[in-house]
């Protein structure tokens, strides 16, 4: 077996600067991933000074690794704080979060997901230059663009359904020759439609796409798509420009029609994606989590729905056996399988071979969200091992990623070479 590319993403805006210089804690964790597994790529959230910028580069550079930006373009953006009314704006009138079924925790740690419209142009180049800037105060290889996508199912159903704003109105017109505002009441429709679904309904759906791609809401959702593009080119398109590599973060390919990011039309743009294949995550782009609040949400509107057999619905949708009770969804997780099927789909896409697939998994162990413990991260790996995957990148922060499992990933991988 050839070689895996490995790669890993660290934050360290709250971190100590006696962590960083005195112990030189940065150095051993770094030098345990090198030896266990010779790391290839570290990935590093951008709220840092240039002081400690030029301590992460140098410290890779000494140990052969090459170094990513983190950058979050249309929420949690660094040095811009999405305000509440300036988030993207639902069909029925609500900014950055939805009542349906949002995730209870959104708002209360350190990322507010809020999500900046990507056709406000003025924010968005407020955004641009201050990228820019970073890019040069960090020296790094390459670049690592996120949150370049609409909301997810944690941020409430109706956010799905998003944006009306002053903005979309007017491009939608220029782009489209018709007016945004005749879609309010067509998914204010479907919305009505999901009150009286039943099993044979499901039975309709052949991927997630089918769930809120109804009707005559074609062009509204190829909007959507665009505009996520359309900034992510400008952003990537910079990158390049500087002689950067580029690395996006996606959502896993079942869920990301959801949130408007097409895989075809985002190759475009990159020289390697991260699909976020997260089993055992309760966060946002984690798959237990979305499917949870996807799941809730269709089940508060439609309450009379058999709850066992919207489940196996969507489990048929996603390829692997959902838990048969919603609230063990958080609990149990997604079988690590989940990776197989997901890759498939990735490969049925025929993207250019130019672009390396870096797989995401979760290697981390913080309280409350995610606990990856040998058990599991082994069976992440047999997974990637199956499918032959060119790379993986151990989400999310090295910092919370426990030694042990490090090591696992080092000892598993080198009996297969």
């Amino acid at each position: 077996m050839k070689k895996k590319w490995i790669g890993t993403q660290i934050v360290l805006n709250n971190i100590p600067n006696s962590y960083l210089y005195k112990s030189d804690n940065l150095k051993k964790k770094l030098a345990m991933a090198k030896d266990a597994f010779d790391l290839d790529a570290l990935i590093v959230w951008p709220d840092l000074n240039k002081k400690n910028l030029d301590l992460v580069r140098e410290i890779c550079t000494d140990f052969e690794i090459k170094t990513y930006l983190w950058y979050p373009i249309l929420a949690d953006i660094s040095g811009f704080k999405v305000r509440p009314e300036q988030a993207v704006e639902t069909f029925d009138g609500l900014h950055g979060y939805g009542r349906n079924s949002c995730w209870d925790k959104l708002g209360k740690g350190e990322e507010d997901f809020l999500f900046l419209c990507p056709n406000d142009e003025q924010n968005i180049r407020k955004i641009f230059n201050q990228y820019q800037n970073k890019i040069v105060e960090s020296g790094f290889d390459g670049v690592f663009l996120d949150r370049i996508r609409f909301p997810s199912p944690s941020n409430g159903f109706e956010t799905l359904f998003s944006c009306f704003c002053k903005s979309c109105l007017d491009k939608f017109y220029t782009d489209y020759n018709e007016d945004l505002e005749n879609y309010r009441n067509q998914i204010a429709t479907i919305f009505e439609r999901l009150k009286t679904i039943d099993v044979n309904y499901l039975q309709t759906w052949h991927s997630f796409s089918d769930i809120i791609i109804r009707d005559n809401l074609k062009n509204f959702f190829d909007f959507r798509k665009q505009s996520v593009y359309q900034v992510l080119k400008m952003f990537a398109d910079k990158a390049k420009q500087m002689g950067k590599l580029v690395g996006i973060d996606l959502f896993a390919p079942s869920l990301a029609p959801l949130v408007s990011q097409d895989y075809r039309l985002f190759a475009k743009t990159c020289d390697w994606m991260k699909p976020m294949i997260y089993g055992h995550t309760s966060s946002p782009a984690g798959l237990p989590l979305e499917l949870y609040c996807l799941l809730k949400a269709i089940l508060d509107i439609n309450p009379a729905l058999d709850e066992e057999q919207l489940i196996q619905a969507v489990s048929r949708l996603i390829g692997v056996d959902l838990p048969s009770q919603l609230n063990d969804l958080l609990k149990d997780g997604v079988s690590e399988r989940i990776i197989c099927g997901e890759m498939q789909k990735i490969k049925e896409l025929n993207l250019p071979e130019k672009v390396n697939i870096y797989v995401g998994l979760e290697a981390v162990q913080v309280p409350g969200v995610c606990h990856i413990n040998k058990s599991i991260l082994k069976k992440y790996l047999e997974s990637v091992i199956e499918v032959d995957i060119k790379g993986i990148i151990l989400s999310w922060n090295l910092l919370k990623i426990p030694d042990e499992n490090l090591k696992l990933v080092g000892d598993f991988l080198l009996k297969r070479l």
